[in-house]
């Protein structure tokens, strides 16, 4: 959809997009397309969307999967999406409601949620999720350890899939213009067995990524059972107890995590 057909349509409808909300759309259809190719797409697959708004995405996705189903939190955009074939429309915040069975997530995500919607897609039964998320977030998705970019987000990103930037998009590719530019990342996850703790133990330890990890492990006992469990614990992982935290690997905390 060109940039002044989208206006027209807008203006036609008496919409105003919401910057509380980040609703920037893709206006380039070559990169739309490449987004369904990168998920590869079959008829055989039933795709999820958030936040399609406009529906931009959507109606590539409805001319390659068996089903698409969207999740879209502005009711504004209900009638739009209604139109599109071979899709279900589902009006809700998909932070906060379960996701429906999918083989594949397609988002072009709102930076504001980059972060919460992140965690939860990384926690569903899917094949792969493919995103177009703020550049900077993006790159953060593989820093290596001892780097400030180095994150929770990073260590959950890294033990439950393998993550790969394929392209920039441009902040110009967009109506209305973001200030930023994006990357479209595909995630596929890795079939691996996940501590009960592991994610209580990374928070904990990201709360103080530049100490050492007894402390952070002491200071934000909170997240792991209290004072006493949290020593109990420490006691357990021997040396790696005096290591900075942000200087363990991903696959590390993972191994730490299951000694709790």
């Amino acid at each position: 959809m060109q940039i002044t057909e989208l206006k027209k349509t807008l203006n036609s409808a008496g919409i105003r997009l919401s910057k509380k909300l980040d609703q920037h759309f893709i206006i380039d259809g070559r990169i739309l397309k490449r987004e369904v190719d990168y998920a590869a797409v079959t008829f055989e697959e039933t795709v999820l969307e958030i936040g399609p708004g406009i529906g931009t995405l959507t109606k590539y996705l409805a001319n390659s999967a068996k089903k698409v189903i969207v999740i879209e939190k502005d009711k504004k955009f209900e009638p739009f999406l209604k139109e599109i074939p071979n899709t279900e429309v589902i009006i809700g915040d998909a932070l906060k409601i379960e996701f429906p069975a999918c083989d594949k997530i397609l988002s072009n995500v709102p930076y504001s949620i980059s972060s919460p919607l992140l965690f939860k897609i990384l926690r569903q039964p899917i094949k792969l999720a493919v995103l177009c998320l703020q550049k900077e977030f993006a790159q953060r998705l593989n820093s290596l350890p001892g780097t400030k970019d180095y994150s929770r987000l990073t260590v959950n990103c890294a033990v439950r899939a393998d993550a790969e930037l394929l392209e920039k998009v441009s902040k110009k590719k967009y109506y209305p213009q973001p200030k930023v530019d994006s990357t479209i990342v595909r995630l596929i996850p890795k079939q691996i067995e996940i501590p009960e703790m592991f994610d209580s133990i990374v928070r904990a330890l990201f709360q103080h990524k530049n100490q050492k990890v007894r402390n952070a492990l002491i200071k934000s006992s909170h997240e792991i059972g209290g004072k006493e469990k949290a020593e109990s614990f420490v006691k357990k992982i021997g040396e790696t107890a005096n290591r900075r935290v942000i200087t363990l690997a991903p696959e590390e905390i993972l191994e730490l995590s299951k000694l709790y």
